[in-house]
């Protein structure tokens, strides 16, 4: 990376960029979940791959051998899902993590990975302090990841989904 792209990518993020991170941290929780599930149920998934590829080199049968290729496929699918929720999820994590204003990094914390409502998180933060003050910190946050997983490259892949 020379020193113009480096700038490029430290440069204050566009709307659209904003955006983009505003909608990685809103599915932050869904990603989450798709990783647990498939540790959860990682045993089963490997079990019918290696079943699926075992039923299929016994029996010839084109019908039953095209059902397992599609279990197979499946759970090669799952695999990959969990992979790249893993990866994105981790890069949310790291991105929050490196907000400089404390205050920001708990709000932006308490709102996307932790879940909580708008009307939570305010609460949450000195116990009601003014929307107005809350919206600064939220924004202030999501800029902020948004430079982080724009200078890592997250935004432009996350732009081609």
């Amino acid at each position: 990376m020379n020193g113009k792209t480096a700038m490029t990518y430290l440069a204050k993020p566009t709307t659209d960029e904003k955006k983009q991170a505003q909608r990685l941290l809103r599915n932050y929780i869904e990603l989450k979940r798709v990783v647990e599930d498939y540790k959860e149920h990682e045993e089963l998934i490997k079990t019918t791959l290696y079943e699926s590829e075992r039923t299929r080199r016994l029996d010839g049968e084109d019908l039953y051998g095209n059902r397992t290729a599609n279990a197979v496929q499946v759970a090669h699918n799952q695999k990959l899902a969990a992979e790249e929720c893993e990866l994105v999820s981790g890069a949310i994590e790291r991105a929050v993590g490196m907000i400089r204003d404390d205050e920001a990094r708990q709000a932006v914390t308490l709102r996307y990975l932790k879940g909580h409502s708008y009307s939570e998180t305010l609460y949450y933060m000195r116990r009601g302090e003014k929307s107005s003050t809350l919206d600064r910190r939220l924004n202030d946050g999501v800029s902020s990841v948004a430079s982080t997983l724009k200078l890592w490259g997250l935004l432009a892949w996350e732009g081609k989904a």
